[in-house]
């Protein structure tokens, strides 16, 4: 199934092979903290537009390409399972294509992860959130953020994302094009998790 994908951080295309449910054991450890987000209104959705906010992914393999993430238009949910979240195998950063396998289709922000996930071997997982208070906070103490003038659905912003990583293992930084966007990182989910609560708490 060829599809593409119109909002969200980079427009891009997908072929989505559908299959099964994703496994349980795949998406466990950002489902426990989905749920925590979702109580906090980090991850949702616009009442306003009926479009969600937030995704979670996890590499499957240390050091490889496939990712596991949240599926699209999924933030309304409380709790996920497996009909809710999708495989990614495959990512072309130049032509800005995604190969997935799922019972759904991948987030529309899951290039923005991939670009996460090819600084760093060790990056093992990738939370978006949006929380415009943390976001205003995170900008004016110069925290890494993306430029402001580029189009946030562009080849530009992988390259700026990428550029906010660095090489780094364990960070956060801000998405200045889309008004709320944080995106933390990790070797676990709980280095990602608490870096987020963390900062929010001291953005208070």
């Amino acid at each position: 199934m060829a599809n593409t994908a119109n909002s969200g951080i980079i427009k891009f295309r997908f072929n989505l092979k559908m299959s099964s449910p994703i496994n349980e054991e795949h998406f466990l450890p950002i489902e426990k903290w989905r749920i925590i987000f979702h109580k906090m209104n980090l991850i949702g959705e616009y009442k306003t537009t009926n479009v969600g906010f937030g995704n979670l992914s996890k590499r499957l393999l240390v050091g490889e390409e496939p990712f596991v993430i949240t599926g699209t238009q999924t933030g309304h949910y409380p709790n996920l399972n497996g009909m809710q979240y999708c495989k990614v195998t495959k990512c072309n950063m130049t032509k800005l294509i995604i190969e997935a396998v799922g019972p759904i289709a991948p987030s529309s922000e899951s290039l923005t992860h991939h670009a996460v996930y090819s600084k760093n071997p060790k990056i093992n997982f990738v939370f978006h959130i949006h929380h415009i208070q943390l976001w205003n906070y995170m900008l004016k103490n110069k925290f890494p953020n993306t430029p402001e003038d580029i189009d946030h659905r562009s080849q530009a912003m992988i390259e700026a994302a990428k550029k906010c990583t660095q090489e780094n293992e364990v960070g956060i930084f801000a998405i200045s094009s889309s008004e709320g966007s944080v995106i933390a990182y990790g070797k676990n989910a709980e280095d990602a998790g608490k870096l987020i609560l963390e900062t929010l708490k001291k953005s208070r």
